[in-house]
């Protein structure tokens, strides 16, 4: 009795759970149903609690400016140029002037002092005397051919008047000739007669065509001899030449670096005697970055573009390899005192990138190697007093100034975020941008105008974010 009530409820139980089943899955189903529409207007509610709690950034607005600003690069000093004097002619050296010595000052001979032959700026002088007799040699032989023209200028002046004879004389015996013509005619002459008038005619013709001759030789002569005396005349101004040589001054003002030469030694053609740095002017050479050299381009592209009327302004404005003339500023510090010199970007030291730095060689020549103003702590001195000229190895600072007709972009510098990045609110929502910074010295930091997709009138957001994304809803607030 009891196994077959036990039957009974199990089959109860099976018909209830396949009767719930369905039931429960019918009850899931309606619940999701609901949840699914509960989570339907939940956007609705999380844009509104999203715009009621957006995070409140300070912004500032960008602006745009002319000031331009310093590319700042160190350089060295070296030489504008070295003059190595050689000897032009061999010889025996017989004087060295006192100061032919490294390290003393030198300056240039003018014209007058050279052709004076005087010995004040003199530096070296070879021996002398093989040129001077030269030139006393070939002045005789000048003297020489010259003689023996004016010789050929009287015989043919003689010659010319014998051919004046000597057509009188043909003259009269062809009026001879024809009168015996005449009378052989008239059988009055004899034939032997008239062969003698023609012997006579004949020869008078002879003589005046060998004098006539004789005149043509000598005026060649006289022609030869002529050439004979201008080339006497070359070789006594090559002689003079070298007898000038031997006289060594000084082609600029500067300072012996390197002497080769003592007295009573001798020299030979080519052989070097001293070395002389020119002081009048230095330069210094530096390297660029190209970055920096394209600000370079830029400015001077602007610049050009501002002088251009409106009708090319569409030309392009290409350098090409040559360097903008922009003024430079060179300074070095010692001593707690800081010296400056004017100078000016001049060119390309060659061309190309160097291998090793990937930079360019430019070369910037200082005109006066004389500071012009000495600051100390920063205020101009009143005198330059003890102030050293720049002088090669001189390690120097160099400012190249970029003033005007640079437009550039000034935005602060908490709103530079790392990797050059800036956030920017446009209609309410941040946006990334990527700038390229030029100058960082100033309150306000200057980016370039075209390196990224600020314009001037966006704010940037200078307050800091925890957390940005872009196109995240912000609340804006101006911070001046």
């Amino acid at each position: 009795m009891s196994d077959f009530k036990n039957q009974k409820s199990r089959s109860f139980y099976k018909k209830l759970k396949h009767f719930l089943l369905p039931v429960i899955i019918l009850a899931a189903g309606g619940g999701s149903l609901v949840v699914l529409m509960a989570m339907k207007k939940e956007p609705e509610q999380n844009e509104k609690l999203l715009a009621r709690s957006a995070p409140l950034v300070l912004t500032q607005p960008v602006t745009l400016t002319d000031s331009g600003f310093n590319v700042t690069v160190d350089g060295s000093v070296v030489p504008s140029r070295e003059v190595k004097l050689a000897a032009e002619v061999a010889g025996r050296v017989i004087l060295t002037r006192d100061g032919c010595k490294v390290g003393n000052l030198v300056r240039k001979a003018t014209d007058q002092e050279r052709a004076a032959e005087g010995t004040e700026n003199l530096l070296i002088q070879i021996d002398p005397e093989n040129y001077e007799l030269e030139v006393k040699r070939l002045i005789q032989e000048e003297a020489q051919a010259q003689d023996v023209i004016d010789e050929l200028e009287v015989e043919i002046d003689n010659s010319k008047a014998m051919i004046d004879l000597a057509h009188e004389e043909v003259r009269l015996q062809q009026s001879h000739l024809n009168r015996v013509e005449k009378l052989r005619a008239r059988n009055v002459v004899s034939d032997t007669e008239l062969e003698e008038a023609k012997r006579s005619e004949l020869a008078a013709r002879n003589a005046l065509q060998k004098l006539t001759n004789e005149a043509d030789l000598l005026r060649s002569k006289r022609q030869r001899m002529m050439h004979a005396r201008q080339l006497v005349g070359v070789q006594l101004s090559r002689a003079r030449l070298d007898l000038s040589r031997t006289r060594i001054y000084s082609p600029i003002n500067g300072v012996i670096v390197e002497d080769s030469v003592e007295q009573d030694g001798y020299v030979k053609v080519g052989d070097p005697l001293v070395t002389i740095e020119d002081t009048s002017a230095v330069e210094v050479s530096t390297d660029l970055r190209m970055e920096e050299l394209s600000l370079l381009w830029q400015h001077a592209a602007q610049s050009a573009q501002v002088s251009l009327d409106k009708a090319s302004q569409s030309h392009r404005h290409d350098l090409g390899y040559q360097l903008p003339q922009l003024p430079v500023k060179i300074s070095y510090e010692m001593g707690g005192r800081k010296f400056v010199w004017d100078g000016e970007l001049s060119r390309f030291d060659g061309i190309g990138l160097d291998e090793k730095t990937r930079t360019v060689p430019c070369r910037i020549i200082v005109s006066d190697p004389r500071p012009s103003a000495i600051l100390v702590n920063g205020k101009p001195a009143q005198k330059i007093v003890g102030a050293p000229p720049l002088t090669r190895g001189m390690f120097v600072v160099v400012d190249i100034q970029l003033k005007g007709h640079v437009s550039l972009l000034e935005i602060p510098e908490m709103a530079i975020r790392p990797g050059n990045l800036v956030w920017v609110v446009r209609d309410g929502k941040l946006h990334s941008e990527k700038v390229r910074v030029v100058d960082m010295s100033g309150e306000q930091m200057l980016v370039e105008q075209g390196a990224s997709g600020l314009k001037p009138g966006d704010r940037v957001v200078i307050s800091p974010l925890s957390t940005a994304d872009e196109g995240m809803v912000v609340s804006e607030g101006d911070a001046g």
